[in-house]
């Protein structure tokens, strides 16, 4: 097919460049006959013809442009198919771009609709972790003067405060537990619901003993053993109030409390080893450390997404040092007041750095 189509070219550019060059010897014919009073008739003309040998090469003119012609013809044809071959390359490359598009747009819209369906569950999952471990009405009942600092940083958090009373004696805890966005949670709601256990139904008063029980507790619900490669669990500081006498009795796993009477600050420091987990071989026992207090002076516990943020050139973190500073320039304040105060340092301290880790922060006045 394709070379008859070059063949029909050929012979049709042929044609039309005979056609075209045979005007040359008949013009030139006419015009020598005409200029060499010969006449215009057959004799006059054969006569023209045969006197001048010119016109023998100008007669060749049909021949050669019939010949270039067909050979224009030829590469003229060429053209049209490399076009043609282009045209349909082009149309080929689009309709497999728009099917490319389609398909995008497709996944595009599964994307989106699983991204819906994804924060929609994430964002019942926050109203849940609210309404359990999120909830401070039960802190502020029994401390009016509190505040809780609470910042995810997604939408749920594994940070979360604690608080129950159980008899004369007031529990709470500032608790970071492995992880932030969606593992975090899990661990969080663990995390509350062993300790209510652990106080409420186990009868465990004392803090050390609280935390030592609430290990075993991780250790089994998580399978953890030895050889596991399972080692999440949590960073805590839990006090015991006692508003009787006047004592509170602390204990941590990570994380210190500060002690502020009449702006003087004492840290008591938490054990190294985290609740949960295999990695410490040699973890000993939790200790505690008990101190009095009086009306007025405050408690302090927060979670290290406070202390390991990042400044907003990104070369420093916050540390213990800053926060010790705001505690004991803001103490004589309410913790309303002092809450506020520490909310802008912090947002002045990030800048546009991002939040690296969930924060938690509780302040209690006795």
């Amino acid at each position: 097919m394709a070379n008859d189509t070059v063949q029909d070219v050929r012979l049709k550019y042929a044609l039309y460049g005979a056609l075209f060059g045979l005007a040359f010897p008949i013009i030139a014919t006419l015009f020598d006959a005409y200029m060499r009073d010969l006449g215009l008739g057959m004799a006059g003309l054969i006569e023209a013809q045969k006197t001048q040998p010119l016109h023998w090469i100008i007669d060749t003119a049909p021949i050669f442009l019939g010949i270039f012609a067909g050979l224009a013809g030829i590469k003229q044809q060429e053209v049209i198919e490399v076009n043609e071959g282009l045209e349909r390359k082009v149309e080929q490359r689009t309709e497999m771009l728009h099917e490319q598009n389609e398909e995008l747009r497709t996944i595009q819209d599964e994307l989106e609709d699983s991204l819906t369906r994804i924060s929609q569950s994430i964002n019942y999952a926050q109203r849940i972790q609210d309404a359990i471990v999120s909830n401070t009405n039960e802190l502020k009942s029994a401390f009016p003067d509190s505040f809780v600092m609470f910042r995810p940083r997604d939408v749920v958090s594994g940070d979360f405060p604690w608080y129950l009373k159980k008899g004369d004696y007031h529990y709470l805890a500032a608790v970071d537990c492995t992880g932030h966005g969606v593992p975090g949670p899990f661990m969080s709601l663990i995390g509350y619901f062993l300790l209510n256990r652990i106080v409420k139904e186990n009868g465990f008063s004392n803090t050390d003993e609280i935390l030592t029980e609430l290990h075993k507790e991780v250790v089994k619900v998580l399978n953890q053993s030895d050889d596991s490669d399972v080692h999440d669990g949590m960073d805590l500081a839990l006090c015991r109030i006692d508003t009787v006498k006047k004592e509170v009795m602390y204990s941590g796993a990570g994380n210190p409390v500060y002690h502020v009477n009449e702006a003087e600050i004492t840290e008591y420091k938490a054990d190294y080893w985290s609740i949960g987990g295999t990695q410490y071989r040699k973890r000993g026992n939790y200790g505690s450390h008990s101190f009095s207090y009086k009306d007025g002076d405050m408690i302090s516990m927060f979670s290290d997404g406070i202390t390991d943020q990042f400044s907003a050139d990104g070369e420093k973190k916050f540390g213990f040092k800053r926060i010790r500073t705001h505690l004991e320039n803001n103490s004589s304040g309410s913790m309303a007041d002092m809450k506020t105060s520490f909310e802008s340092e912090m947002n002045q301290w990030m800048g546009d750095h991002k939040q690296l880790d969930d924060m938690l922060m509780m302040g209690v006045r006795l």
